[in-house]
């Protein structure tokens, strides 16, 4: 599936490169498209947009990447005029997602969105707007501008975009999104009759060939009520990732549990809005990479489980991970012994089977320990995964399981996998106690020991709630570092809270080896079975919000 991405993707570019080449185009485009000016000729990027060169890694990132990753080009010097694509900017736990080019228009002209400095005209899907009389903010203080006002919006030269913002939509056009909104043409752009110091060379820079997403998806265990649609009811397993868009009608106590105050728990009454079905599908499929926290074992004598938490799976869900264009499954967790070594054999056949690659469990602890290697476009990321609330059975030199996540393990398993690619990714079952939105103390170490151990980001599952994440700079001269430690429930039904029915898909964006964007989709599981995506300014509010509280953000 990645291949055929990967296929689809390259037709595409070389398509638009034939185009620009011709100057055959169905409308004028963007000036950084034409070349025009004494700036660099311009990398190509999909859907015919284009900003100067590829963008520029860090001098750390440049060194390790691969002869395969072409290297970058220089921007434009400082005092020469230049034409760049602007990304609309918020706050990083913003919830809104987008705007239209009319709005985007209305807004700059009133004075709304913040201007970079240096920035002498502003064109807005081939309109040049009225740039209003005020000051400007300088391009490199934007971020800390931005946080300042949370309810402003900025527009941002592409090439300074970073995980202190978050891109918002324009038109459906996204310079840092998945490789379908990456190929439409993008509608901001900025001209400077002469660059200011800081936003020469990268700053300016913009090639979509560059961005790189990941969709992770978090508690997969399709048992109980998953199946009973899916298997039982007759839905059929394609069904339960073919959700749409979900709203909310209300909110109930509901008395099976005792809840916080022993008076129960909150949950949501949703209804299926019937729109955009597939909307998960494609979210999973259109990302250049896609990761799913696998928990339990896939057996061909799977049991249809009403209650408990022993679980057995149906292996046909390995041909649905395939289908959906899920790459990596994460299988160290605490249900994948449930089973013992048959069911971890039987869940690693059945993956390899349909074409699905997998980490941190296998026959046996080398297997556990070895590295699922995605490459996308020459860049290579690694996917660790292991389990550190030490319920599952471990891996030994012989004997089938998990990999736990011992100090030395962690440290030989991150060395290993830094040898064979770009970005080291670990996705642990961690952050216990479960049913809780904090860093435990003990998370907070074993983030801190990862990080210092050379894993590069950490996308964690394991809670059953959309919990916490860290956006930091370890070291104060490398890049940003992602902790998640949990999405919250994805085909895993727990109906009896809002905190278990409630979740949310995250989509990080890479360019090159530079984190650029950490983005929430929220939803709701439906039934019990199928998560629907629900708005996220109003019914999406409240599981984002739960995340942002418990955060560490920049």
């Amino acid at each position: 599936m990645l291949a055929r991405r990967r296929a689809i993707v390259a037709a595409v570019v070389a398509a638009v490169v034939l185009v620009s080449v011709s100057f055959v185009v169905s409308r004028t485009p963007p000036r950084w498209a034409s070349g025009a000016g004494p700036t660099p000729p311009p990398a190509v990027a999909a859907g015919g947009v284009s900003a100067g060169a590829a963008a520029s890694p860090s001098a750390d990132a440049a060194s390790a990447t691969p002869a395969s990753v072409a290297p970058a080009v220089a921007g434009p010097a400082a005092g020469s005029p230049a034409t760049f694509p602007l990304a609309l900017v918020a706050p990083v736990d913003d919830l809104r997602t987008g705007y239209t080019s009319a709005q985007v228009r209305s807004l700059v002209r009133a004075g709304k969105i913040l201007l970079p400095c240096g920035v002498s005209a502003v064109a807005v899907a081939g309109e040049s707007v009225e740039l209003p009389a005020k000051a400007c903010t300088k391009a490199t203080s934007m971020q800390a501008a931005v946080r300042k006002a949370p309810s402003r919006l900025a527009l941002l030269p592409a090439g300074l975009v970073d995980p202190r913002v978050k891109v918002l939509t324009v038109d459906g056009a996204d310079l840092f999104g998945n490789t379908v909104v990456r190929a439409r043409t993008y509608p901001v752009e900025g001209s400077s009759d002469a660059l200011p110091s800081e936003l020469a060379g990268p700053a300016t820079v913009y090639a979509a060939d560059d961005i790189r997403t990941i969709v992770s998806t978090g508690d997969t265990c399709p048992d109980r009520s998953v199946s009973l649609w899916a298997v039982v009811k007759g839905k059929g397993w394609d069904w339960t990732l073919q959700g749409g868009t979900a709203r909310y009608t209300g909110t109930y106590m509901d008395r099976r549990y005792d809840g916080p105050t022993g008076n129960g728990w909150e949950v949501v009454k949703a209804v299926r809005t019937g729109k955009d079905e597939g909307a998960i599908w494609s979210m999973i499929k259109d990302a250049d990479i896609a990761v799913n926290d696998f928990e339990c074992p896939m057996v061909a004598d799977f049991t249809q489980h009403e209650e408990g938490t022993f679980f057995t799976i149906d292996p046909e869900v390995a041909g649905l991970m395939k289908r959906v264009g899920m790459d990596v499954l994460s299988l160290a967790s605490n249900h994948i012994t449930d089973l013992g070594s048959r069911g971890v054999l039987q869940t690693v056949a059945y993956a390899d089977k349909a074409g699905v690659k997998h980490a941190g469990a296998g026959k046996n602890l080398a297997a556990a320990m070895a590295p699922a290697i995605v490459d996308v476009r020459g860049l290579r990321f690694a996917i660790l995964s292991w389990d550190a609330t030490g319920q599952a059975r471990g891996a030994t030199g012989s004997a089938a399981g998990a990999m736990r996540a011992t100090t030395a393990g962690v440290k030989k398993a991150v060395a290993a996998a830094r040898k064979k690619a770009d970005i080291v990714i670990a996705m642990p079952q961690w952050n216990w106690p479960e049913y809780s939105a904090a860093f435990s103390q003990t998370a907070l170490k074993q983030r801190d020991a990862w990080f210092a151990a050379g894993v590069d980001h950490i996308l964690g599952s394991g809670t059953h709630w959309a919990s916490g994440i860290s956006i930091t700079k370890p070291d104060a001269d490398g890049g940003w570092r992602l902790a998640v430690t949990s999405h919250g429930n994805f085909l895993f039904g727990q109906d009896w809270s809002r905190q278990t029915q409630e979740g949310v898909i995250y989509e990080v964006t890479f360019r090159g080896r530079d984190l650029a964007q950490v983005r929430l989709h929220p939803y709701i599981v439906m039934d019990g079975a199928q998560p629907n995506l629900v708005a996220s300014k109003t019914d999406g509010a409240f599981v984002q919000r739960q995340v942002f509280r418990a955060s560490d953000l920049p």
